[in-house]
């Protein structure tokens, strides 16, 4: 496989970014390595041997959750990987080419699973972490619906708040803009607690390097850095494995069971389409019987 080819190709288009570039690159090697153990060339990849692949993927081990075989999303995404490789060889070298992943339902593949925790392994998170730094990077994830990718980016001065006490100390909430999926920007918001938090925070901190997290090596944190420390709280505290995209699924199901409206809720997220914001709120019981019971207070009227 010429991946190199295509990945340059990925490149030239500004709507990708380095994260979605990676993407393509590690499925593709992936890929191409499942096509040499089965001494396969790129012209001999049918429905079938997509199927095999699949199955392939299914016996993998899913390191993140301790178990076998890897989720429906990234099994999706492997296949849209190939997929539109497929479509630049047919653009570029053999326009006879046919797409192997053609007619195999990749809608099925979708995760439609919230993965939220609770909100005791939350407090018991917050409550542990004892580390300024850990618990503002815990708590803005929490707060904000960041990607891992977004937070990563945030400098000092990305968080604005223009409220303050009389002693000049920040009371209110925070917002500030960032560049999330394809470059899109948006305006996302944190709450006043965590704002004080974060302000206090950098008043700690005593460089003026101007990332928002800095590594013990005094260098913006990471993406895998960031990771490794929820990781690492959630073994010192005694939780089950973790990972930071479930807070944004948490945020999700905080504020959809908090009433927010679904299209403010998308926003907030950076979402394109309010399908894949459903799939991160998760709402319960007590709540669709609370807003029930509400709307049906409404339609009978004022008792007489």
């Amino acid at each position: 496989m010429d991946i190199d080819a295509f990945i340059q190709c990925v490149e030239n288009n500004p709507d990708r970014s380095n994260d979605t570039v990676r993407a393509y690159r590690s499925d593709l090697v992936l890929f191409d390595r499942f096509l040499k153990s089965n001494k396969l060339r790129v012209t001999q990849v049918t429905h079938a041997v997509v199927h095999d692949y699949i199955q392939h993927l299914n016996r993998q081990p899913n390191l993140r959750f301790g178990k076998i075989g890897l989720s429906r999303a990234t099994i999706r995404r492997r296949l849209f990987s190939i997929r539109r490789y497929f479509e630049f060889l047919r653009a570029t070298t053999n326009s006879k080419l046919r797409d192997p992943t053609y007619g195999i339902k990749t809608g099925d593949l979708n995760n439609d699973d919230c993965k939220a925790v609770d909100e005791s392994t939350i407090d018991t998170l917050l409550a542990g972490v004892t580390t300024a730094r850990d618990k503002v990077l815990i708590s803005l994830f929490l707060s904000s619906g960041l990607r891992l990718s977004e937070l990563h980016q945030l400098d000092r001065e990305t968080i604005e708040t223009d409220q303050a006490d009389e002693d000049g100390e920040t009371t209110g909430p925070g917002s500030g803009v960032i560049f999330g999926k394809r470059r899109k920007k948006r305006r996302f918001c944190i709450d006043a607690e965590t704002t004080k938090a974060l302000v206090d925070y950098l008043a700690c901190r005593e460089d003026d390097l101007p990332a928002l997290f800095i590594s013990e090596r005094r260098q913006r944190m990471s993406k895998r850095a960031i990771q490794y420390t929820l990781t690492t709280w959630c073994k010192r505290l005694g939780l089950s494995p973790m990972h930071v995209h479930q807070l944004r699924h948490q945020f999700a199901t905080r504020l959809g069971n908090a009433g927010i409206d679904s299209g403010v809720l998308k926003a907030l997220m950076g979402h394109s389409d309010l399908k894949t914001t459903d799939r991160y709120c998760k709402l319960y019981d007590d709540t669709i019987a609370r807003q029930y019971h509400a709307a049906m207070e409404f339609v009978r009227g004022p008792e007489a």
